[in-house]
């Protein structure tokens, strides 16, 4: 099969695997039965599922062909149960989606063209030709894919490395690209630079919305400008590698750069959500949510999110609403454990010597 068919193929697939888990996730915790939202918070599940998973077995050296077809086999059981066990409540989610898709149609039709000439956009032209950072990205998965093991090999010489590296190691939506690569015969680049890519931009625009629907109050139009002038700023400061938009036209598959345009605004809209409603619990589920499922991505989120939830103290302050501390400790436990284990890793306490038979 051709690399753009299994690309065609991928991407769909993907999100159809978010939106089921994200189908499940919303139905424990109670949330929303909205497939948008689904494909979001099921995205970030998904993350933490293979997190779990992956990591025991990439520290014993299991080869990723093995690990590849029981997380195969794992996801397709999974799948399967949430479509027999809820089909019920998918029906009703999609037929309540199509409902409100009706009732604002110009939304639906900008929004979507817009999205889509972005990811067109991105794909065809907006690809760093020789930026060194994508042979970290790269070059993880095209290490795990030729040597069948995962992040044990340097990515620029190829050489078999002492130690796992404590910045990335963590990081393991590298080690799935991995599996899926190793399985399919996908090229890593494909997967990486193309499927990867289109996948994340969908996820961005659909928390830029969400973020526009909360400035604009439910008013469609004010929505719509919202939503544009986000874009707009973000296009305007593309020119610097340090500001999200570099990394939106330029390093989209990358996970910092996925964190920051996803994760990192989805928390901060959940957190505006949470000073309006402290009431509402789900909040914060989707608040620890996003926030593990992005540490899976980049460790990134681990530096930025002690700010963002530093800067929450004067609203916490304002509203004196024991509530919000109960969130905002939550959410800030996830933070604190991924540092630890970061720490423990650099001063060697955690063991990452890679043990070869």
């Amino acid at each position: 099969m051709s690399q753009l068919a299994l690309a065609l193929i991928f991407i769909p697939v993907y999100i159809l695997i978010y939106y089921l888990v994200g189908v499940a996730v919303s139905r424990i915790f109670k949330f929303e039965n909205n497939p948008v939202h689904e494909i979001v918070y099921g995205m970030f599940a998904y993350g933490i599922l293979f997190f779990v998973y992956v990591l025991p077995l990439k520290f014993k050296l299991v080869p990723v062909t093995t690990i590849g077809v029981i997380w195969a086999v794992f996801v397709v059981i999974l799948c399967l149960l949430i479509v027999i066990l809820l089909r019920k409540y998918i029906v009703s989610g999609i037929r309540d989606w199509l409902k409100s898709l009706r009732d604002r149609k110009m939304s639906v039709i900008v929004v979507s063209v817009f999205t889509a000439i972005l990811t067109i956009f991105v794909e065809f032209f907006g690809r760093l030709p020789n930026g060194f950072n994508q042979v970290w990205f790269v070059g993880w998965v095209s290490t795990g894919v030729v040597n069948n093991e995962l992040m044990t090999h340097d990515t620029v010489m190829g050489t078999a490395l002492d130690k796992f590296n404590n910045d990335r190691y963590l990081c393991t939506f590298m080690d799935h690209s991995a599996v899926v690569c190793k399985l399919t015969g996908m090229h890593p680049m494909v997967e990486v630079r193309t499927v990867l890519t289109a996948v994340f931009i969908l996820v961005q625009c659909i928390v830029v919305w969400e973020l526009a629907k909360y400035f604009g109050n439910k008013d469609e139009k004010k929505t719509l400008v919202a939503f544009f002038v986000y874009w707009i700023f973000r296009i305007l400061l593309v020119g610097s590698q340090l500001l999200p938009g570099y990394y939106t036209f330029f390093r989209t598959y990358e996970g910092k750069g996925f964190v920051m345009n996803a994760p990192v605004p989805l928390i901060a809209l959940l957190l505006w959500r949470m000073y309006d409603h402290p009431e509402d619990k789900t909040l914060m589920w989707k608040g620890c949510l996003t926030m593990f499922g992005a540490m899976t991505y980049s460790l990134s989120m681990m530096f930025t999110a002690p700010f963002m939830l530093a800067s929450y103290i004067p609203f916490i302050l304002a509203r004196k609403d024991k509530r919000l501390i109960r969130n905002m400790f939550a959410i800030g436990i996830i933070v604190v454990v991924f540092f630890m284990v970061y720490y423990l890793g650099r001063r060697g306490t955690i063991d990452l010597t890679i043990h070869r038979m």
